[in-house]
This record gives structure tokens, C-alpha cells and sequence, in this order.
């Protein structure tokens, strides 16, 4: 055993290729294509699209577009550049385009398109060092499959939409990262423009700032010296004292005692603007992660004490430290744990190639989450005032939304950052980054007020300087329209300093979020974005987090109470106002079907709310009929104990629907309500409402006896409905054990046929899914209410490296008649949920989708 530690191989600039990041699809409609870059030199860019997946290409493309980079630091520039059609008119719905990209190094001239003859995608430097290597990395193969990068434009009927959604990815979390089935997914059906996913949502925590592995902190830091061309310091941090306390599992002092922060986890937290971008490189492309190095290795650099208690331990020898430190336990878990982390971002880096090719072919749409930032951002009152009462605190902030708006929201609205007012406050925050010292006064400045950094809270609000950038947005495309709110930064405190957040609650911020993005029509989809699932299991959100809250003075932290029913007013407002917002039709009645993705909580199922009311809470007159399904798929790669224990419990000790009855109370008023419970209960329970929104929420099998409510919600618990028999789906159990290795043959051949009796016979994941996921949509679509929207969710069992479609769930979206009650559907989730009953073949036009390629392994 040697004592000697290793350094981090430094970055070689002149080695890196050009890009760093990308190139990354993201925002299509109608009007064009924006594509987004990570460079190490500033470049002039121009993207060209062409319709059709294969030939020669056309003289002219479909749509064309340049920008000038943004310079982020000496050695990292970022573009957003969009392509719009060169001869006016749209993209056609539902057709492949292929892409180019050629980039410039004179930058004086920053609206001409760069030469023909320029460097492209697949020259030798650009996005790796060989040509032919980049083709593979950013190209599949096969049959029908494109010669370039590509996307396929949002097709013009309901019944023709294929898209993905997914949050929560954090790259040292247990489990193989399900972002890469996307990959899997495209390979399979690259060549088929039918079945390929037109659109991927993350819904939130691309990136986990505050809880960050050692060595990955150590290479954001490192590399975004290197890239930056600059360190950052903060005053609260004594110079003799830099070193110790900004090291990589030594910052939780720091952050909780001096920026106020409240993640459990920030021995190792993204502080300053550097590590915050590197952080986004390395979690979208591998061009950084140094290769042949041996992250292990550098364990004395963190923990030099425990490392000198175990004699400077190699890694290779760790299973025999067991034996011979057993005495010295707490250094032996230490070094276990760093270990662990670093197999699980071993794990994170060899499939990071193949995120990074879906991500080249598949228009891309983001929303931030808490870890955007850190955990707990904007949980309450009392939060916001602790983290905004110091200048480094709140540097802090606009550091981590800054990266946000620079990686993630640029894409989302390119026109935020573009030419006219609109484009006003991206611009000078580009120009305020772009300042060799973005700490200094002037450009500090701009940078908080851009990125809407609060100065605290007065009356429960966030108070914050006017010219913050809008984080929402909305996307309309011939067949279904996205709505992305934005439900971390509007935050209104109605209660105390530690109470829950009304997520969304006032006037101009409804008007702003839901009604510039009008209503289409009951045959069209509304999808929303909210990371935050609007409907939640009810076991988490309605006994579990509040007892913790009650019983501990930090449960609200701990737990994350923040869901959209821990305020009672504010989510029955929401729901008046997204589902009354729609255009009444020839009755008067206001229909609209929602499909709400979500992710945040770690695992994934399916909910469904029936909506009616005669007059909603907090909204205009009339009647609304409508339907939300809430669909949530997390997470990308945080599985962990507690997870897979809820998938194995599923909905049990929750009833498979529950209906909530509501009442506008007129103010100084009382509503008196009398439910009568089920036959043989005892006598009717009466309720007095002295406030709205008036709450009943009656007994399985109870009667209203009066008065009618205002307006109804049914919620809907939904099972898996398996429509494959045995074997399990993609699964080839081996019936003859190759030579080569006839164990592994055996185990794999236990795993299979282990899982795949817990699978069908023991109902496993039939209703919630707490593995590492992603979210496949189909819907059907017929006429009138015959409509379903259908989650696919691909997983992984134990011991498989090869995930498959393996939970699915239907969802009808009836939005019904102007009168009578809701009543239960028959296929919500039952009682008894081992899987007996099974449903027939898929969806028409679905048949195909893929499953696996091969034998999982």
C-alpha cells in the first residue's frame, strides 16, 4: 500500500474537441428548431435543417439559422441557435428533419451564414478527435435511419404522439441512469418516423447541486478553473480557511451555517458559477470525464485522516478491510460509502455516450426543480429569509439560476434571449456572464436582478426587483399544446414562517402561466409541466409528511411538505382555474382533458382526477367538465431502499379512489353538509364549513345528503395493465448455457425466472414503480369521450442491464355530460392487485414498439 495520492488529470484545452456539450435538440414548433452547443472557443454557428431522413441533400434547407456564442469564461462559450424556415410558411407536422452544423471562428459578422466549406459535425476536432468516431456518436445505424442528427416535428393528431418524460438524475445514485433507454428506444425505432418519440420532458433536478459526489465536485471545481479562467471566492470564507472549507466533503459547516442553506447533504454543494456549468457538461456529455483514471484513487484527498487510519487502502483490496480495520468502523463505512459513489458514477459515465446521442436526436424540453439550485429552494418563508439576508447568499442563488437559465431555459425559450424586448433580459444576463468578473458589482447586480434573486419575503411574497426573466412557457403544436409552469420561483406563503407554499396562487401569475396559453379544444391535449405532481400518493401527502411535520420542528424540510394539496385553497384554485380556463362549448359547459407530468418524488405511478363543477373556486361563472391524469415518472437515477420498498407495498392501506367535495363559503357565512355513511354505519356525520374552500371528503359507500357542492374531484389510483403474457416482456429466459461461461448463464437464468414469478405472480410494480424509470405516452383517440392516455414505464429488474416496457398504465380521459355524478370507473385499480386480470393487445398502431434488444443481462 503506498501513501501517495494522485492529481486529477488536469484539462488539456488544445485536446478537447470543439464542442463540449452537444449538439442538443431542443425547443420545435412550428416556426423552427433550436439547437444548443458548449464550446471551448467563441464560433459563429449556423444550423441547417433538411426534411426527410435520408438522400442527397437538397440546395436549400428547410430552415436555416445563426448565432454568435455567448462567452461564459475564457475557454466556455454556449449558443442556442435556432433555424427557422428559409422560405417563410412552417415545419410540416410529423415529418423527420435531418440537421447540420458549421462553425466559425470570425465572429464579426454574427448574422451571415458561415461558409459552406467551414468545419461541420463530423469533421476531425469538432465533436471528437477522429470524424468517424463523432458519427457514431451522434448517428445510429440501421435501416431508414438518418445520415445526420434529427428530430421528428409534432405530428397533427392526438392518436399519432410518442414522447418521454423523466426527472431526478443524480450520477453517484444507486442504479443504472434510465435516461439511456431513450437511446435504447431511438436505436430500435430510429427508421420507423411512426413509432419515434417526437418529444422528451424533464420535468426537474437535472442536475443535483447539493448533492454532489466527492470526486465529481472535485472535477467541476478543478475543470472550471481550467474552462472559466477564473476562481470565486466568498467574503464569508477566510483566506486562510479557503482551502479547507470549499473542499469537496467538507462544505456542510459552510453552507448551513453561513449561506443558511438546509440540505442534509452539502458536504459537497455546487457554490460558485463555474462548478455549477461544469456540472451540466459533465452530466450531458463525457468530453471532460477524464479516461483510464481511476477515481477511487483520489480517496486521500478528502479523507486523509481515515485514509491514514486504514494504512492508505488500495481499492482493489477493499473487501479485505473488513477483516483487518473491522475495529475501526467509522473510517471503514467512510471509505465503503466513497467507494460505493464511485462505482454507481462509473456506472453514470459508461452510458453517458448514449444519452448524449438521444439527446442530439430528440427535441428536449426542461424545468427546473429544487436541486436545480439546492434542496429546499423557496420551501418557506422563513428559507427565503434566511438565504437572502447575506450578499453571498444570494450569489449564491444567482449562480445556480443563472446556469439554470444559461443550460436549460435558453433552449425552452430561445426568444427570451434573442433580438427585441422580448429578448431584453437573457441578453443582459449573457452580457453580465460574459464580464471577466461576474462577482463585481456592476455585473453582479444584473445578474441578480435578471435571474430574480429575492431580497427576502413581506406579506408571505417574494420580493424581488422588477426584469426577471418568466421561467414558464408554453409550446403549441397542431396536435396537443405544453404548458410548463413554474412552481418554484411564484411562490405565495399564506401561513406561517415553516407552513407549506401555495405553489401558484396569485391573479397575474395564473394569468401569466394558464391563459396565454389558451385552451384548443376538448379534441386537442393540454400537457403540463409541473415537477411537482398536481395529484400525489395519498399515503405520502396526506398521513406521512404531515405527521413527520408535526412531530418534528425540521419535518418540513426533511419531508419536503410542499405539494400542491399541503395548500388546500391554492390547489382547488389551480384546478378552478386550468380545467375552467377552457372555451365553452355549444352547451356552455367548459371541457378540457390535462395530462400533467411530473416527477420530484422518486418513484413512478398514475392518478386520475374527474373534475365537475357548477361554479369553481376563484373562477368565472359556468359549468366545467373536466379531466386531469397526473403521470409521473422519477427517477432517472436516484433508486434507493425506501423506493423499492413502496413499489413492493403499492397502493395498499389506500383506497383505489376517493371522492372531495367542495363549497365557495360566503365570507362571515356557514355551509352545513350531512353525509350519511355506508348501510350499517352509524348516524350521518354533519360538517360545518366556515371558510373556502369548504372540504368533504365522504366515506367509500357514503351518501350526500345536502346541500349540492359547487364542484366535485374523483381521484383515481391506476394499476398496470398487462397486455403481454409469459415470458415477461423482452426477457429470453436462456434454455442452453453457452460454454463460455455456463455460472453466469445459471444466475442470469435465476434472475429472469425469479423476477418474472415476482412479476406476474406477486403483482411487483403493477402500481407504482420505485426504480429507476422513464415515462413512454401513447394515448388512443377515438371519437367523443373514447380517449385513454397510456404510460409505458421501462425499468430494470435486479441484476438486468437491459431495461424493458415492463408497467403500463391506461388511463381514460372522459370529460362526459353536463350533469350527474361522477362514479368510479371499473378499470381504476382494485382492491386485489397481484395481476390476475389481464387486458388484450396494445393500442391499435402501437404494436410495435420496442422492447428490448436481446437478452437483458
Amino acid at each position: 500500500m503506498s501513501g501517495s495520492v494522485p492529481a486529477l488529470p488536469p484539462l488539456d484545452i488544445e485536446k478537447l474537441p470543439l464542442v463540449l456539450a452537444g449538439p442538443m435538440v431542443r425547443r420545435v414548433d412550428e416556426t423552427g428548431v433550436t439547437v444548443f452547443f458548449a464550446l471551448k472557443a467563441a464560433r459563429r454557428v449556423t444550423v441547417e435543417a433538411y426534411a426527410g431522413s435520408g438522400g442527397p441533400l437538397p440546395p436549400e434547407p428547410a430552415a436555416r439559422g445563426t448565432a454568435v456564442t455567448a462567452r461564459i469564461g475564457e475557454h466556455l462559450h454556449v449558443v442556442a441557435v435556432t433555424a427557422r424556415p428559409v422560405s417563410g410558411g412552417t415545419l410540416p407536422p410529423g415529418t423527420v428533419h435531418r440537421y447540420t452544423a458549421r462553425f466559425s471562428a470570425d465572429t464579426t459578422a454574427p448574422d451571415a451564414p458561415v461558409p459552406a466549406g467551414a468545419p461541420g459535425l463530423f469533421d476531425d476536432g469538432v465533436v471528437h478527435a477522429q470524424g468517424a468516431e463523432a458519427r457514431r456518436r451522434l448517428l445510429y445505424t440501421g435501416a431508414g435511419a438518418p445520415d445526420l442528427p434529427s428530430f421528428v416535428t409534432p405530428p397533427d393528431h392526438p392518436s399519432k404522439l410518442r414522447f418521454f418524460h423523466a426527472s431526478c438524475r443524480k450520477p453517484h445514485g444507486e442504479g443504472l441512469d434510465a435516461l439511456a433507454v431513450l437511446d435504447q428506444v431511438l436505436k430500435a425505432d430510429i427508421g420507423k418516423p411512426a413509432h419515434r418519440p417526437q418529444q422528451l420532458f424533464l420535468t426537474g433536478d437535472q442536475i443535483y447541486a447539493d448533492d454532489v459526489a466527492e470526486v465529481l465536485l472535485h472535477m467541476c471545481t478543478q475543470y472550471g478553473r481550467a474552462l472559466l479562467g477564473r476562481d470565486e471566492t466568498f467574503p464569508t470564507v477566510p483566506r486562510e480557511h479557503r482551502l479547507l472549507w470549499m473542499k469537496p466533503g467538507k462544505r456542510q459547516q459552510l453552507t448551513v451555517e453561513d449561506f443558511h442553506l438546509t440540505s442534509g447533504e452539502g458536504q459537497s454543494h455546487l457554490l460558485t458559477l463555474a462548478e455549477f456549468c461544469v456540472m451540466y457538461l459533465m452530466v450531458w456529455s463525457d468530453v471532460l470525464w477524464p479516461d483510464g483514471f481511476d477515481l477511487r484513487l483520489l480517496f486521500p484527498e478528502f479523507y486523509d485522516h481515515e485514509d491514514l487510519v486504514l494504512d492508505h487502502p488500495h481499492p482493489d483490496q477493499a473487501d479485505e478491510l473488513w477483516f483487518v480495520h473491522s475495529f475501526r468502523r467509522k473510517a471503514l463505512d467512510t471509505y465503503r460509502a466513497f467507494l460505493g459513489r464511485c462505482g454507481h458514477l462509473k456506472d453514470f459515465r459508461r452510458t453517458l455516450p448514449r444519452v448524449r446521442r438521444a439527446l442530439a436526436n430528440t427535441a428536449t424540453y426542461m424545468m427546473f426543480d429544487d436541486h436545480e439550485v439546492t434542496d429546499d429552494w423557496y420551501i418557506a418563508s422563513s428559507w427565503v429569509d434566511g438565504v437572502c439576508s447575506t450578499d453571498h447568499g444570494r450569489r449564491f442563488l444567482a449562480n445556480g439560476i443563472a446556469a439554470y437559465a444559461v443550460f436549460q431555459h435558453w433552449g425552452n425559450v430561445p426568444a427570451a434571449f434573442g433580438p427585441g424586448p422580448e429578448g431584453e433580459a437573457g441578453r443582459d444576463l449573457l452580457a453580465a456572464l460574459a464580464q471577466p468578473d461576474h462577482t463585481a458589482p456592476g455585473p453582479a447586480a444584473v445578474i441578480a436582478r435578471r435571474t430574480g434573486v429575492p431580497s427576502g419575503t413581506h406579506s408571505g411574497r417574494i420580493t424581488r426587483a422588477d426584469g426577471s426573466l418568466p421561467w414558464h412557457y408554453s409550446v403549441d403544436w397542431p396536435a396537443h399544446q405544453l404548458v410548463a409552469v413554474d412552481t418554484r420561483t411564484q411562490r405565495v406563503f399564506r401561513g406561517g414562517p415553516k407552513d407549506s407554499p401555495a405553489l401558484i396562487w396569485s391573479d397575474p401569475t395564473y394569468e401569466a402561466m394558464l391563459a396565454s396559453a389558451p385552451d384548443r379544444g376538448p379534441e386537442k391535449v393540454t400537457v403540463l409541466l409541473s415537477p411537482c405532481p398536481v395529484l400525489g400518493h395519498p399515503l405520502i401527502e396526506e398521513i406521512a409528511q404531515p405527521a413527520v411535520k408535526r412531530i418534528t420542528a425540521s419535518g418540513y424540510l426533511s419531508q419536503d411538505v410542499e405539494a400542491w394539496s399541503h395548500d388546500e385553497a391554492a390547489f382547488h384554485k389551480f384546478l378552478a382555474r386550468l380545467l375552467g380556463q377552457a372555451r365553452p362549448g355549444p352547451d356552455g359547459v367548459r371541457r378540457r382533458r390535462v395530462i400533467s407530468l411530473g416527477g420530484d418524488v422518486h418513484y413512478a405511478f398514475a392518478v386520475r382526477m374527474r373534475y365537475a363543477a357548477t361554479q369553481a373556486y376563484k373562477a368565472p361563472e359556468g359549468k366545467v367538465r373536466g379531466v386531469l391524469a397526473q403521470l409521473t415518472a422519477s427517477s432517472l437515477k436516484n433508486e434507493a431502499g425506501g423506493t423499492k420498498f413502496l413499489q413492493n407495498l403499492g397502493y395498499a392501506f389506500t383506497s383505489p379512489w376517493a371522492t372531495h367535495l367542495g363549497w365557495n363559503v360566503p365570507h362571515g357565512q356557514k355551509v352545513t353538509v350531512d353525509v350519511e355513511g355506508p348501510p350499517g354505519s352509524p348516524d350521518p356525520v354533519r360538517t360545518v364549513l366556515t371558510e373556502s374552500p369548504g372540504i368533504v371528503r365522504p366515506p367509500r359507500g357514503g351518501r350526500l345528503l345536502g346541500p349540492a357542492p359547487h364542484w366535485e374531484c374523483l381521484y383515481e389510483y391506476f394499476g398496470h395493465r398487462d397486455p403481454m403474457a409469459a415470458p415477461r416482456p423482452g426477457a429470453t429466459i436462456p434454455v442452453a448455457f453457452p460454454p463460455d461461461d455456463p455460472r453466469q448463464a445459471v444466475a442470469d437464468y435465476a434472475a429472469a425466472s425469479g423476477n418474472h414469478h415476482a412479476y406476474l405472480v406477486q403483482g411487483t410494480g403493477r402500481a407504482i414503480v420505485g426504480r429507476n424509470n422513464i415515462g413512454d405516452i401513447t394515448f388512443t383517440w377515438g371519437a367523443d369521450d373514447d380517449k385513454s392516455v397510456i404510460q409505458t414505464l421501462w425499468w430494470r429488474f435486479d441484476g438486468q442491464t437491459t431495461a424493458a416496457p415492463l408497467t403500463r398504465f391506461v388511463l381514460p380521459l372522459p370529460v362526459g355530460p353536463d350533469t350527474g355524478t361522477l362514479a368510479p370507473d371499473t378499470g381504476t385499480l382494485a382492491p386485489d392487485t397481484s395481476g390476475a386480470a389481464r387486458e388484450g393487445a396494445p393500442p391499435a398502431g402501437r404494436e410495435n414498439l420496442p422492447a428490448t434488444e436481446g437478452t437483458p443481462r
